[in-house]
């Protein structure tokens, strides 16, 4: 009785324990993938990199989805095939035993086959892998597509959300349907391909199996009629057979699910490939640090495609000094602080930028990320560097009183503030991490003359010595800046 109930707990128990650990090891092996991706994703910075150069597409989903995905099909498969190759192992040798030898009469030679019937298995299960090959490799294609055509449809309603209040202002909403749906087209059309390629595989598949069933019985049938076995010997060998060719039709039947392992192996392989190729990407500008100040030589600007931007034959900026960068649209005022900041390859020349510096570039519109407010104000660094004293002071400074007294909130300031509030807060950002060298790109074009001038004073009150190089197009802001650069198109 007890051992019963033993064997009857182990029953129950192991199975739940198998599939536990089967989840926990995909889980881990997800988590492993996950944190070597996003390393490499993230460093560099390659992040950048893959979208200024659109090396590849949806790079997010490939690291958010797939990995998962892929971990999942691939353990899922792989359990299945320790379980295919036990089985196979197993009634191969029982299948070896009951069908025994086919002989043949050539003439005056008997001809023995030992085991035909596991030869012909064998044989038949090739031939079945082979058509569903022949038949179902255009699904790699398609599933890689699939991943990518959702991607896109999924990014679109994202835009769409992200952007409502400006679309509601443009009343494009009928655009954003009419956009929408045409996303959505190409993953109706690749779901329809898919469709018609899955069924075209299955239909053969079926039609291969049905027209082979009564093989089994007909090769057995020689033994048979020669008295080497009984309806019952016929009846064990046609179930083993059949228990050794279900077990081997796991690969043709199994082939749509090794289309999608292989479909997110290669996208995974591209996201690898285009991160080693955005890490090992030469630059023709060289950039070094040493010393204390900035300085340009020989620098040639040009776009991706080889077209000239700008050329500075010699700049320098000692520490402490104050620049205004001045030119028409296009001529590379932006793209030559991207060069100071390492993040344009594109173009000859020499930046020496200052050695154990804090820098800080602030862009026309600065990245605010979901969370507290005061996490917004702090990044890149954490929260708790500052104190909510010093945080609410910089908020004050920069003519953000009214929400001083909301650094705990939780929201997507990004959305919330307006454009001119979130310059502002991109300029509290600075009085509060106090950088050594300060880059503005247009970082105040979105504010009022007289918050302008109230920013950029509070700036130069509380950062006396910092280096500060600002783009700009309003000769208002010149007399904050003793040195002017004037860049021309080429």
């Amino acid at each position: 009785m007890i051992e019963s109930l033993i064997i009857g707990a182990l029953t129950t128990v192991l199975p739940l324990i198998s599939v536990l650990a089967i989840n926990y090891l995909t889980l881990r092996w997800r988590t492993w993938m996950t944190a070597r991706f996003v390393e490499r994703w993230t460093e560099h910075p390659a992040y950048y990199q893959l979208e200024r150069d659109n090396v590849i597409s949806n790079s997010d989903q490939r690291v958010a989805e797939d990995i998962n995905l892929f971990t999942d099909v691939t353990i899922n498969l792989s359990t299945n095939i320790i379980n295919v190759l036990v089985n196979m192992v197993t009634f191969t040798i029982v299948l070896w035993g009951l069908s025994g030898a086919l002989s043949i009469s050539l003439g005056s030679t008997t001809l023995s086959i030992p085991g035909y019937m596991v030869i012909v298995v064998y044989l038949y299960s090739v031939a079945h892998l082979a058509l569903a090959h022949w038949l179902g490799k255009v699904l790699i294609g398609v599933n890689m597509n699939k991943q990518t055509v959702e991607a896109d449809f999924r990014f679109l309603g994202m835009q769409v959300r992200e952007n409502a209040e400006q679309i509601a202002f443009f009343e494009g909403g009928e655009r954003e349907r009419r956009r929408l749906f045409s996303r959505f087209e190409r993953v109706r059309a690749n779901t329809l391909l898919m469709m018609r390629k899955t069924f075209r595989l299955n239909f053969f598949q079926s039609f291969f199996s049905q027209v082979f069933s009564p093989l089994p019985t007909l090769l057995a049938l020689p033994l048979l009629l020669s008295g080497k076995i009984t309806m019952g010997g016929l009846t064990q060998i046609t179930m083993a057979y059949g228990t050794l060719l279900s077990t081997l039709s796991f690969f043709p039947q199994a082939y749509q699910s090794f289309t999608n392992w292989m479909a997110l192996s290669n996208r995974l392989r591209d996201l690898l490939w285009a991160l080693n190729k955005a890490r090992d990407k030469p630059s023709g500008i060289l950039l070094k640090h040493q010393g204390t100040r900035l300085q340009c030589e020989n620098l040639t600007l040009r776009q991706p495609d080889g077209s000239l931007l700008s050329h500075l034959p010699h700049w320098q900026v000692q520490a402490g000094e104050r620049w205004v960068i001045r030119g028409r649209s296009g001529c590379g005022k932006s793209t030559l602080l991207r060069a100071c900041a390492g993040l344009w390859p594109y173009g000859e020349g020499t930046i020496i930028a200052p050695e154990s510096v804090r820098t800080l570039f602030l862009p026309q519109k600065s990245y605010i990320p979901v969370g507290t407010l005061k996490s917004a104000l702090t990044y890149p660094l954490e929260p708790d560097v500052f104190t909510d004293q010093q945080c609410q002071q910089a908020l004050i400074d920069c003519c953000l009183e009214a929400h001083a007294a909301s650094l705990t909130q939780f929201d997507r300031w990004q959305q919330v503030l307006s454009g001119g509030e979130q310059q502002r807060l991109a300029m509290a950002r600075v009085l509060l991490h106090k950088p050594e060298m300060l880059f503005l790109d247009e970082a105040t074009s979105a504010l009022d003359p007289q918050t302008e001038n109230r920013l950029y004073q509070a700036l130069i009150d509380q950062l006396p010595n910092c280096t500060l190089i600002s783009v700009a197009h309003r000769k208002e802001l010149e007399h904050f800046h003793p040195h002017i650069l004037t860049l021309t198109a080429r």
